[in-house]
């Protein structure tokens, strides 16, 4: 299941999880509102800790 967070790059509203209760977890945010930030790999993000 998908649940709201905030971006950590430019602090609008964003998702969490599966991806297939995108717009359950935005409900009420408007598009216009919404993260437009590249969405990168949990492995990317991982491997970025390391360095």
């Amino acid at each position: 299941m998908c649940r709201r967070v905030q971006c950590s790059k430019c602090d609008k509203p964003t998702w969490a999880g599966c991806g297939m209760h995108i717009e359950t977890a935005l409900a009420g945010v408007k598009e216009e509102d919404r993260c437009k930030c590249e969405r990168g790999s949990v492995f990317g993000s991982l491997l970025g800790k390391w360095k």
